[in-house]
């Protein structure tokens, strides 16, 4: 029975209907000729249910000859990697502005003390009609997209410190135009922000927290 749920549970995932978000909680494998190696290894004390889905998940047809087809292929390798562990949501959303969809999977991430919100972001490549992922965007960690904006926003800041940064769409390309790093000092926080282009750097005190403050960094991230 366990099996059948989550086999549905990815049926339903590949098959639902992807609409466009304006802000969405990002070189490449191409989906279609670049396979993974699903091969499970062997256990002898292995959950038997667990492995007997995961098996015909990683031995499961996929049409990829259509885009329907090759979000499903990518979805499934999704599941394969992490355990079967359903995303929190995948949409379409056209982040390089030619008017061709993008797809993202978001998900949470395993390890961490601070707010792990993740994202793969494979974007459309029409000459090869095909979903590549996009590894700059990808290891964006909690990453809002303001596609109206034209820029995104990430960061990761656990109990000890951290950091974040905002791209912006530039000439065609994603290009880091802010970054910072902080570490944690109670109320006397430094938040050192370096904006790369401008070649300029300044120095605010706040307190420290795990979200960053709106004037250093804008994001729809809660906790």
């Amino acid at each position: 029975m366990h099996s059948l749920l989550i086999i549905g549970t990815v049926i339903i995932l590949t098959s639902c209907n992807l609409t466009e978000t304006k802000k969405t909680q990002l070189k490449t494998k191409d989906s279609v000729t670049s396979q993974i190696d699903t091969t499970p290894s062997q256990s002898s004390n292995g959950n038997s249910s667990y492995s007997d889905t995961y098996d015909s998940l990683a031995r499961a047809y996929v049409d990829t000859s259509t885009l329907q087809g090759k979000r499903s292929w990518l979805m499934n390798q999704f599941l394969l990697e992490n355990g079967l562990v359903s995303p929190d949501y995948d949409t379409l959303i056209d982040l390089t502005y030619d008017d061709q969809k993008d797809y993202i999977i978001g998900y949470y991430g395993k390890s961490g003390t601070g707010i792990k919100n993740r994202a793969k972001v494979y974007v459309f490549n029409p000459k090869r009609h095909s979903y590549i992922l996009d590894e700059k965007l990808s290891n964006l960690p909690n990453p809002t997209f303001y596609t109206k904006q034209k820029k995104i926003t990430g960061f990761y800041i656990g109990n000890g410190g951290g950091g974040g940064s905002k791209l912006e769409w530039i000439n065609n390309k994603w290009t880091l135009t802010k970054e910072f790093d902080v570490d944690n000092d109670g109320d006397t926080t430094k938040w050192k922000i370096s904006y790369p282009i401008k070649k300029k750097i300044e120095v605010i005190v706040r307190p420290f927290q795990m979200i960053p403050p709106e004037e250093i960094l804008e994001t729809d991230i809660k906790w």
